[in-house]
């Protein structure tokens, strides 16, 4: 299964003032995704943003307010949302830094009161807010005009069982205290975006080669009965069919995978490898 990854171009928008300025928040790095949007389900992956205020006129800071939706547009799960901001941002002097969560549940009107952490998407149809908000009442304070680092990382888990489903983020604006912008008396600057950016789930974890999904990255004899009742005895499918493609044949050779792709050659790989002179399995997809 190909990985759908959706990227669109944001626009910049000033209010007031009438300058020109060049800023943008994005997503710097996520942990435990490959291919750029794969995540490795069953883990935990932190996605990390980057403020750039490179652009901005010479000799002002500002004021920030900033909302981050996670949801999903098929179902996918995850236990819990946490937001963090990094130590560039907080050591601005701000008076008040807030890492505020909103929940909107099942898709309801409205977002609930803020909290620790952002709920678990226990109907498929939640979202949660992560909200990143400086305030400074020193005059001059803030997000000044030259910052380019790493503010806030986001935390939330993926379950295997969602394979193939996604995990969005994109801007929210709708929670309490999400305006997108970065304030001073002059004026407001709207920093640019690259749109919602979506992950697909996927099953396999680390290595190939946990057929019979009982977890860990090392394959025991197990996994090959595993696979021999399902090719030869009518056993059901394994859990996961990019853990039973060891030989990488649907993944690489004949996209997209699928269970015909699963053959005695993934049998022999995995004997090879518990039995014979194969050192390393391939890394999951």
């Amino acid at each position: 299964m190909k990985a759908a990854s959706f990227l669109t171009i944001g626009c910049l928008a000033l209010i007031a003032a009438s300058v020109s300025a060049q800023t943008s928040i994005t997503i710097h790095s996520i942990t435990n995704v490959s291919h750029d949007s794969i995540l490795a389900g069953g883990l935990t992956h932190a996605l990390t943003l980057r403020y750039n205020a490179a652009g901005a006129p010479p000799g002002r800071s500002y004021l920030t307010a900033n909302g981050f939706k996670i949801y999903s547009p098929d179902g996918a799960d995850w236990v819990s949302v946490q937001g963090t901001a990094m130590g560039a941002f907080t050591g601005l002097g701000w008076h008040q830094v807030f890492v505020n969560h909103f929940n909107k549940i099942g898709g309801g009107a409205g977002y609930g009161f803020p909290q620790p952490t952002g709920g678990g998407n226990t109907t498929g149809q939640d979202t949660v807010v992560v909200v990143l908000a400086g305030v400074n009442s020193a005059p001059g304070g803030g997000l000044p005009a030259g910052f380019n680092n790493l503010t806030l990382t986001i935390e939330f888990s993926s379950d295997p069982d969602d394979n193939g489903r996604h995990i969005c983020i994109d801007t929210c604006q709708a929670a309490p205290g999400a305006a997108w912008e970065w304030a001073n008396p002059d004026g407001l600057i709207e920093p640019t975006w690259g749109g919602v950016r979506c992950f697909v789930v996927n099953c396999c974890s680390g290595q190939v080669g946990d057929a019979n999904g009982i977890g860990g990255d090392e394959p025991t004899i197990g996994d090959i009965t595993t696979l021999i009742g399902f090719l030869f005895l009518g056993e059901p499918e394994p859990p996961c069919i990019a853990e039973c493609d060891v030989n990488l044949s649907g993944t690489l050779l004949d996209p997209p995978l699928d269970w015909d792709d699963v053959s005695i050659g993934d049998i022999t790989v995995l004997i090879d490898y518990l039995f014979g002179e194969l050192d390393v399995l391939p890394s999951c997809p």
